[in-house]
């Protein structure tokens, strides 16, 4: 088959993300997608556009087309024909009967966020044996969440660029410790992490500084910041605003020695049985070493690559300020594997789950 006809003969493959959020994650379906030879597609709205978490990643070029609201979105997706849909974000009234609507003709993938609505919510019932759709999700825990209902594979999003990206400037003898993603404490448990950096502040050490996402106006984050600035903690303590674009996300992120979940089974139980946490994504991604509690470290198969907890979040942070940058690099040796492995391994699941719902394979080229 010659190059012009190799293109004809490619099949077209969609993924629709119509919320404002979660873009980061299809980075890592469209390089997999790319992998097994396919034409990829991604429906998004503007906003993700202009926010582009493709930025380093000009390797994968996808063909984007962008809308302006979450129906406009759909709207674009239930026009054309595909041989396969991946939705990203599989939750809401609209996006289900979008997907009801593809059904009738195109085979369909879900990625599930949050297992529990696969438990309650009757609105997936038609999904969960349907020949065509098969529920992804984002680490394995959620799927056994809801394994009695329906199976389901995983893809771990842990792929964000294909060249170098750039990191800030370094503070002398400092090591550096990230809270990503928005600032909200029914997701994080900032007042451990405040209790920690106090106690290192009152044993003298200054060799520290944290950097937390989702700088806003809100009122708990006034409450945070005030807290910082009163413990003398403000010289320690840098923010960013939220909403900020995936440049200068991706240039943070790639500037941490480690990445802060901040989520225990105590504090936020659903991050251990049916939902999974972006903070592990961006640590394995970006090779910043997680200093998380010992269950999360379990569930992620990070046990040996990350710096554990029960408790109190202060004897890790000891540990992680007292490891010398030989410990350090071989903590992302092992993290650098982890990354590989988990790419692998969704390459695998990713495939058979196409697979499962009869989407045939690319011709040859």
């Amino acid at each position: 088959m010659n190059e012009a006809g190799a293109r004809i003969a490619r099949k077209r493959f969609a993924i629709v993300e119509c919320y404002r959020r979660h873009d980061e994650v299809y980075l890592t379906t469209v390089s997999l997608l790319k992998q097994l030879g396919y034409d990829v597609h991604v429906f998004n709205v503007w906003r993700n556009r202009i926010k582009n978490s493709f930025v380093y990643a000009p390797g994968l070029k996808p063909r984007i087309r962008s809308r302006w609201t979450a129906s406009g979105v759909l709207a674009a997706v239930r026009k054309e024909r595909f041989d396969l849909v991946v939705f990203n974000t599989f939750e809401g009234s609209e996006v289900l009967s979008c997907a009801q609507d593809i059904l009738r003709h195109t085979p369909v993938l879900g990625l599930i966020h949050n297992g529990s609505m696969i438990c309650r919510l009757k609105e997936y019932e038609p999904y969960l044996e349907h020949p065509r759709c098969r529920l992804m999700v984002l680490a394995p825990h959620v799927a056994e969440h809801f394994a009695h209902l329906a199976p389901a594979s995983t893809l771990t999003p842990v792929f964000f660029f294909d060249e170098p990206v750039p990191s800030i400037p370094r503070t002398t003898a400092r090591r550096r410790f990230c809270v990503q993603g928005y600032f909200d404490p029914r997701r994080r448990h900032y007042d451990l992490l405040l209790k920690a950096l106090k106690d290192l502040r009152g044993e003298g050490r200054t060799d520290f500084e944290v950097y937390v996402m989702g700088r806003s106006f809100d009122r708990r984050f006034r409450d945070f910041a005030r807290q910082v600035r009163e413990a003398g903690l403000a010289a320690h303590v840098h923010y960013s605003w939220k909403g900020i674009g995936y440049r200068s996300y991706y240039r943070l992120l790639n500037s941490m020695d480690f990445i802060l979940p901040l989520i225990s089974p105590d504090s936020h139980p659903v991050y251990f049985q049916s939902k999974s946490t972006s903070s592990i994504a961006a640590a394995v991604g970006f090779n910043a070493v997680p200093v998380t509690h010992e269950r999360l470290a379990q569930h992620y198969s990070l046990e040996d690559t990350a710096i554990t907890y029960r408790t109190d979040l202060l004897p890790a942070l000891r540990r992680a300020l007292d490891c010398n940058d030989d410990e350090l690099a071989a903590m992302r040796v092992r993290l650098a594997t982890v990354r590989e492995r988990c790419l692998t391994d969704s390459l695998r699941e990713f495939s058979e789950a196409i697979a499962a719902v009869g989407a045939a394979q690319p011709a040859a080229t």
